[in-house]
C-alpha cells in the first residue's frame, strides 16, 4: 500500500504540465509583455491599470488551414501554372501588379487597422502645423481634412475644394461640435410627442430593435440613445427623427395590432411611423447630422422590407452622402485629443459611418448596382469593443436567465463582416463593371486572388464566431447571418464563370463538368440552405434580417441551375433543397414583403430554364441516396465549416449550357410544384425527413 502522501508520477506529470498562459492575451498585456490571465470582459491587468482590454483573435493560427483554403491555394497555383505555359503577354495583371496587389493587402488589414496615406513621410504636411503662414504647404496638401462648420458640425473638404484652406472658423463657439440644434432638448411626453403608440409598445418595439436588428447592421450607439429615452429628452443624438425609424422598422418584427396603420394588415406594420418620419427628414436634411445619416439607412431597410427598392436605394445613398459630408469616413481621433469632441462622439461616428458602409455593400450585392464607397476614402478605425455591447448577454426573451445566454459579439461580427466585404467588393465592382478594363483572364487571375483571401479570412474567425458542431446547438442570430453572407459573397464572386462548352446530353455522364466555380458555387448554395435550417429551427424565421431574402435567392439561382442537370441525384437533391428555400422565403414574407418578389422572379427562371424537364424525362429513375451526395459528413470541411466539399454525384455541362445561353422551350407542364408555390397561401406538402437529420453531422451538441 502507498502511503496517504503519496503522489504517482503520472500526477506529477499532469500538474507540471498545467497550462499556464491564455491562448490569447490581451492587446495591453502583449504590449508590456505582463502576464494576462484571459478573464472577460477585462483582464486583471488591465481592470486594475484601467486600460482598454480588447483579445486579438486574428493572430489565432494554431489549428491546421482548412480543406477549403487548401483548395483555393490548389486552384490558385492550378491557374497561375496554366499562365505560364501560356506565356502571357506583358498586359497580363502579373504584369501590372497595381490594382491587385493594392486588393491582396487588404487580407491584412483586420479590425482597427487604418489605410495609410500613400505620400511618403518625408513628404507629408500637416494641414493643423501648415496653418500659420506657410501657404505652399496649404496648397501641396492632397488629403483634405475635418472643420468645423458654422452649425457646430464636422464637415469635410477635399483639397480640390479651397474650402479645405480655410481651417476651423475662429467665430465658431461651440464647445461639442458634433451637437445638432434642430430637435435638441425637447422634452419627451409619455407618449413621446404623440407618436402614435403607447409607452409599452414603444418600449416592446426598442427591445425588438436592440436584440434582432442593431447587433446585425450595428448602426446606433444604444448607450446614447437609451439615456436619452431613459431622461425623456431629445438630444442631438437621439432626435425625434432617428427615434421613428427605429420604431418604424421595429414593427415590422412586431405582431402586435398596435404597431400597424391597418390592425387587419401586417404589411402596414411601422406605416405611420415612416410616414412622420419622412415628415421630419424634409426639415432635418437642411442641417444634416450623425443622427440623420442612421436614420436614413435604418429608413431605407425599412422601405426595402415593403418592396420599395428604389425607395430604399435612395434613402442608402442619401445616408452615406451626409456621411461623407460629415467626414464619418475619416479618422476624429485628433479632435478628440484635442478636447473638441468627446470619446463618445468619436465612437457614435465610427459606429455610424461602418453601419452604413455594411449597407451599402448589402444593398451594392443585393441590387446588383454600383458601391458608393470606395476602400482608398477610408481611414475611421472599425467600433470599438464596448462592454456593454459586446459582452452584454443576446436573450431571445426576457424570460431567460443572463447566464443561460451567450454574450451577443455584435461588434467582433460588425468587424469581421465588413472585413469580409473589404476583401470581396473590389473584385466585385471589377467583374461586374460594364465597362471594365480588364480581360477575362485577368478578372478570373482577380478572382482567384480574392478567393485566397475570403478562405484565408473566413479560415481564421475567432472561435466565438464558427459554426458549433451541431446544428441544434444555437448562436446569437446575427452570427448565423454573417455565414449566410460569406456564402453569398462566394457564390457572386464565381457565378460569372460557370459557362462552359456546349456538349450533347448523351456525353454528360461520360465526361463530367470539373469546373471549380460550380463546385465553389453548389457547395455555397447547399451550404445557406443548411445554415438557414438551423436558424429555422432555433428561432423561427419570423424575426430574421431582410438581407436573408436576397442571400437565399441567390442560394436558390444556384439550386435552379443544379435542377437542369441530366444527372438524376443531383436534380433531385437540388429540388428538395428549392422546396426547403421557397417555404423560408414564404415565411420571411411577414416581415419583409420583398421575399414576394424573390418568389415571383425564382418561378419564372424556373419556367425559363425547364427547372423540371429533366426531372420528369427521369421519373421512373430514383436516386438511390435520398440526400445530397455533398451533404456527407465526410466531406464536411470541419475547420472553415464554409461549405461542403467534395459534390460527389457527377455534373453534366448542359446545366451550365442552360444557364449560360441556352434557354429551353418548355411548357406549363413541366414546372410543376414551383410555378404552382403561393406565397400567399399555406405551405406546400413536403418531405421534412431530409432536413430532420443532423446535416452537419459532428455530433451531439
Amino acid at each position: 500500500m502507498f502511503p496517504s502522501t503519496y503522489v504517482s508520477p503520472l500526477g506529477q506529470m499532469s500538474q507540471k504540465s498545467a497550462r499556464q498562459r491564455v491562448s490569447v492575451a490581451c492587446t495591453a498585456c502583449r504590449i508590456r509583455r505582463t502576464r494576462c490571465d484571459g478573464q472577460l470582459p477585462e483582464c486583471g491587468t488591465c481592470c486594475r491599470t484601467r486600460k482598454q482590454c480588447e483579445y486579438p483573435y486574428e493572430t489565432e493560427r494554431r489549428k491546421p488551414p482548412t480543406k477549403r483554403y487548401i483548395e483555393a491555394l490548389h486552384a490558385r497555383i492550378e491557374l497561375l501554372e496554366q499562365q505560364l505555359q501560356s506565356q502571357q503577354q506583358p498586359g497580363h495583371p502579373a504584369a501590372a501588379p497595381g490594382f491587385i496587389d493594392r486588393h491582396h493587402d487588404q487580407a491584412a488589414r483586420l479590425g482597427d487597422q487604418e489605410f495609410q496615406s500613400t505620400i511618403p513621410p518625408a513628404e507629408r504636411t500637416d494641414p493643423e502645423a501648415s496653418a500659420d503662414g506657410d501657404p505652399v504647404g496649404d496648397l501641396i496638401d492632397t488629403v483634405g481634412q475635418l472643420s468645423i462648420a458654422e452649425d457646430g458640425q464636422l464637415r469635410y473638404f477635399g483639397a480640390p475644394s479651397y474650402f479645405n484652406l480655410l481651417r476651423s472658423a475662429p467665430h465658431v463657439t461651440t464647445t461639442s461640435p458634433e451637437q445638432d440644434n434642430h430637435g435638441r432638448d425637447i422634452p419627451i411626453p409619455g407618449n413621446y410627442l404623440d407618436i402614435g403608440l403607447s409607452l409599452q409598445s414603444q418600449k416592446h418595439l426598442l427591445d425588438l430593435y436592440w436584440r434582432w436588428q442593431n447587433p446585425w447592421q450595428y448602426l446606433v450607439h444604444r448607450t446614447a440613445f437609451s439615456r436619452a429615452v431613459e431622461r425623456g429628452i431629445y438630444d442631438d443624438y437621439c432626435t425625434p427623427l432617428l427615434l421613428r425609424c427605429i420604431l418604424s422598422l421595429a414593427a415590422r418584427y412586431c405582431d402586435h395590432p398596435e404597431a400597424r396603420l391597418d390592425p387587419g394588415d401586417g404589411n402596414t406594420a411601422g406605416e405611420l411611423l415612416a410616414i412622420q418620419a419622412k415628415d421630419i427628414l424634409s426639415i432635418e436634411i437642411e442641417h444634416p447630422s450623425t443622427s440623420t445619416a442612421a436614420a436614413l439607412a435604418i429608413m431605407a431597410l425599412r422601405e426595402m422590407s415593403v418592396n420599395k427598392e428604389s425607395l430604399g436605394w435612395t434613402y442608402i445613398g442619401m445616408a452615406v452622402r451626409i456621411a461623407y459630408n460629415l467626414g464619418l469616413n475619416l479618422d476624429c481621433q485628433k479632435w478628440v485629443d484635442q478636447g473638441k469632441i468627446s470619446e463618445e462622439q468619436a465612437e457614435i461616428r465610427r459606429i455610424t459611418w461602418w453601419g452604413c458602409y455594411l449597407l451599402d455593400k448589402l444593398f451594392t450585392i443585393g441590387l446588383g448596382r454600383p458601391s458608393m464607397i470606395c476602400e482608398r476614402d477610408i481611414t475611421a478605425p472599425k467600433p470599438a469593443l464596448l462592454k456593454e455591447e459586446e459582452f452584454v448577454p443576446w436573450k431571445t426573451n426576457e424570460g431567460e436567465l443572463p447566464t443561460e445566454a451567450p454574450a451577443s459579439r455584435c461588434v467582433t461580427t460588425m468587424r469581421y463582416i465588413t472585413t469580409i466585404f473589404q476583401l470581396a467588393c473590389p473584385a466585385l465592382d471589377e467583374i461586374y463593371a460594364p465597362n471594365s478594363e480588364l480581360s477575362w483572364a485577368e478578372k478570373e487571375e482577380l478572382v482567384a486572388k480574392t478567393y485566397v483571401d475570403l478562405t484565408g479570412q473566413y479560415s481564421n474567425l475567432p472561435s466565438i464566431l464558427k459554426l458549433p458542431h451541431s446544428t441544434k446547438t444555437p448562436l446569437p442570430a446575427h452570427i448565423y447571418s454573417l455565414h449566410i453572407q460569406y456564402h453569398t459573397v462566394l457564390i457572386l464572386l464565381h457565378r460569372p464563370f460557370l459557362r462552359r462548352e456546349r456538349q450533347p446530353p448523351h456525353l454528360s455522364a461520360e465526361k463530367p463538368s470539373t469546373s471549380h466555380h460550380h463546385h465553389i458555387c453548389t457547395s455555397s448554395a447547399e451550404t445557406i440552405s443548411t445554415i438557414l435550417r438551423a436558424y429555422r429551427s432555433n428561432y423561427t424565421l419570423r424575426r430574421i434580417p431582410i438581407s436573408t431574402v436576397h442571400a437565399v435567392g441567390t442560394a436558390s439561382v444556384i439550386l435552379l441551375l443544379d435542377a437542369t442537370s441530366h444527372d438524376a441525384k443531383m436534380s433531385h437533391a437540388a429540388i428538395r433543397l428549392l422546396n426547403f428555400n421557397m417555404t423560408c422565403l414564404q415565411e420571411m414574407s411577414t416581415a419583409w414583403t420583398w421575399s414576394l418578389r424573390s418568389i415571383r422572379s425564382l418561378q419564372i427562371l424556373a419556367e425559363k430554364w425547364a427547372v423540371n424537364e429533366n426531372l420528369h424525362a427521369q421519373s421512373d429513375q430514383k436516386p438511390t441516396v435520398p440526400a445530397p451526395a455533398a451533404m456527407t459528413t465526410t466531406d464536411m470541411d470541419v475547420e472553415g465549416f464554409g461549405g461542403f466539399n467534395d459534390l460527389g454525384p457527377e455534373m453534366g455541362t448542359d446545366p451550365l449550357d442552360a444557364f449560360a445561353s441556352t434557354i429551353l422551350d418548355a411548357g406549363p407542364e413541366n414546372i410543376d410544384w414551383l410555378l404552382a408555390f403561393d406565397g400567399r397561401e399555406s405551405d406546400p406538402q413536403m418531405d421534412y425527413a431530409f432536413f430532420a437529420q443532423d446535416l452537419w453531422g459532428m455530433g451531439p451538441s
